[in-house]
């Protein structure tokens, strides 16, 4: 009886199906997530996106990116929060944006600020050297004069001439985000007034920057004293990060004489003339 037993419990063994081997440990899926908080139309830098592998289970998008260079240097179209997983819809290319004329401008700032554009020769910017996205200051210079408060006609000059103006220049906003320089489709132009036959304006030198409501009221203001040759506007392009602001002393005559201490010559009944160099001139 007992072996009988035996053999039916040997039999039953032999019966049950071997163990199988373990299942492969899947390999995460590496994802590119955002390291911070990335606001719409904000460049994406290295530095605000990370390469990461999916935990288990967790679902990925089938259009997740997993290269960062594929988004380093696109614009973001939309606020990415920390941690996203980066989707190609998620940012584009502003420059191949903007040569297609498909770009939209007021989709590249959040509400709050708007967009002002004003021309600035290549000298009032930095030799032209200011970029998309750069910060800068707005600095201005007014010539003032006397005039009569009721009327508002110049004062004579006390004896003979005219009134000397006043130069003063002084920074009027700071820390401003270049939007764009140049026109938002390449080669384009505009007319310098509405009636027919009027010769194109080129853009190229126009920046559009990124202000307060308020304070687009005041680059209007100086924009339009500038077209009447009552004011003149430089951009100073800020360092990257830098978002401090200074307190500026206006610049005058009396201002720069007694800052560097330059002396006010007295009057002489002599002056100089202009050297007339005749024949080769030398070193010695």
């Amino acid at each position: 009886m007992g072996l009988m037993a035996g053999a039916l419990v040997l039999l039953m063994v032999s019966r049950q199906p071997a163990a199988s081997a373990s299942a492969p440990t899947p390999v995460p899926v590496p994802v590119v997530r955002a390291a911070q908080n990335i606001p719409k139309g904000h460049e994406i830098t290295l530095e605000v996106v990370q390469l990461v592998p999916v935990a288990a289970g967790e679902p990925v998008p089938a259009e997740a990116v997993r290269d960062p260079m594929a988004a380093v240097g696109m614009t973001a179209a939309m606020d990415i929060p920390q941690g996203t997983v980066l989707q190609a819809e998620m940012y584009y290319d502003r420059e191949a944006a903007s040569a297609l004329g498909q770009q939209r401008p007021a989709e590249l700032f959040q509400p709050g600020r708007v967009a002002v554009s004003m021309p600035v020769g290549d000298l009032a910017r930095v030799a032209g050297g200011i970029r998309d996205g750069d910060h800068v200051n707005v600095i201005a210079s007014f010539e003032m004069i006397d005039v009569d408060r009721e009327t508002q006609i110049r004062k004579p000059a006390e004896g003979e001439g005219v009134q000397i103006p006043r130069l003063t220049t002084q920074t009027i906003l700071q820390d401003v985000e270049v939007l764009r320089v140049g026109p938002w489709i390449a080669g384009a132009t505009a007319t310098g007034g509405a009636e027919a036959g009027t010769a194109p304006v080129d853009l190229s030198g126009v920046v559009t920057v990124l202000v307060t409501p308020q304070d687009s009221v005041v680059l209007k203001w100086l924009i339009d004293l500038a077209s009447e040759g009552e004011a003149s506007v430089t951009l100073a392009l800020r360092a990257d990060g830098d978002s401090e602001a200074s307190d500026t002393d206006a610049a005058t005559l009396e201002y720069l004489m007694r800052r560097f201490r330059v002396p006010n010559p007295p009057k002489l009944d002599v002056t100089t003339d202009t050297i007339v160099v005749r024949g080769a001139v030398e070193p010695r």
